[in-house]
């Protein structure tokens, strides 16, 4: 085949590809004319620095309460359950590190495990948005402007190219519709600095191209995990049928719930449910204190070098984000760190 027609066949899979991505984004998963038209909570952040707020607005029906699918929503983020849209997509494209799970945990569904001011993480070396507003059951929204960036240490608000501001409202809305079934709003509202062409189609390609696919992506996969038909992984299914010993048998059961739908239908393991009943304890009681560690008598293979009196009167000391960025300042470590003072011990 010559160059050309090579050339030819390149650009017209190109187009094709454009096309859909305009299609999926803007033709498809939009919110009605109403609700993209209707002013929301967090709006007020972007329009306090900026006079050309932008918002762009997805919606989608949803066959579960708004509790639920509040609840998967608080586990959003890279360093929680991922972003429930394409991880494919945000790694291989935007270099992003999400792996979804889809599973519920523990950790994540504290009164405490998402506050106003925890950083809503987009990866590990500090593109941020921070959430701002967090209202349990109806509404979450996270933020980001580099007119007032994150106050994270490590955090930076990110803008793309060519742009002296830029600031971003990621919202989610949740409506309850009669029949327990839930409308997810699906929100966000920019500003940048200059206002100039070049700059808004940077951000139209950002927000309402590539990011309106993965949010329209977000709501599909949302509403399969909460409706309970989101489907595994193939990889997860390669590693449970490899390591699991599911194509290798040998009789020996792939998990103590193998055989079971909890086992079959539970994708990710759930992290904090064996603290009801460690496994180690069928052999032996977990050990959460050791007197006798570290060994100091004659013959161990530290007798000569061990600080025999570290651990006296030790304890774990209570974190302090204080004493955490004087380390980081200073780059020093407390004399004695754990130490009981003498007024303590009384």
């Amino acid at each position: 085949m010559k160059k050309s027609s090579w050339m030819k066949l390149g650009g017209a899979a190109a187009l094709t590809g454009l096309s859909g991505l305009v299609a999926f984004s803007q033709f498809s998963g939009k919110a009605t004319k109403e609700e993209q038209e209707w002013v929301y909570p967090g709006d007020d952040l972007i329009d306090a620095n900026y006079d050309n707020g932008y918002s762009s607005t997805y919606a989608i029906d949803i066959d579960a309460p708004a509790y639920a699918v509040y609840r998967i929503f608080k586990q959003i983020g890279a360093e929680k359950s991922g972003s429930f849209s394409s991880e494919f997509l945000e790694r291989t494209f935007a270099r992003l590190p999400f792996f979804n799970s889809y599973e519920i945990q523990e950790e994540f569904q504290q009164p405490d495990s998402m506050v106003p001011g925890d950083i809503a993480a987009f990866d590990f070396h500090g593109m941020s948005m921070e959430w701002a507003d967090v209202v349990p059951g109806k509404y979450m929204v996270q933020w980001v402007d580099t007119k007032n960036p994150p106050a994270a240490p490590g955090s930076y608000a990110f803008r793309f190219p060519f742009m002296k501001h830029f600031a971003a409202a990621w919202c989610f809305y949740f409506v309850p519709l009669k029949g327990d079934r839930c409308r997810l709003i699906n929100h966000w509202r920019i500003g940048f600095e200059p206002d100039n062409p070049t700059i808004s189609a940077i951000n139209w390609i950002n927000i309402e191209l590539i990011g309106g696919v993965m949010t329209h992506l977000q709501n599909l996969y949302v509403k399969r995990v909460v409706e309970f038909r989101k489907k595994q992984h193939h990889t997860g299914k390669m590693m449970r049928g490899i390591l699991g010993g599911r194509w290798f048998n040998t009789g020996t059961p792939a998990g103590r719930w193998d055989g079971t739908p909890l086992f079959e239908e539970t994708y990710t393991q759930w992290m904090r449910y064996g603290r009801q009943s460690p496994a180690v304890a069928e052999i032996r009681e977990p050990v959460t204190d050791n007197p006798e560690w570290p060994p100091t008598g004659p013959g161990t293979p530290w007798a000569d070098i061990v600080d025999e009196d570290y651990f006296t009167d030790w304890e774990e000391p209570e974190f302090s984000w204080e004493e955490q960025i004087r380390q980081k300042k200073e780059k020093t470590y407390l004399k004695g760190w754990g130490k009981k003072k003498p007024s303590e011990e009384k």
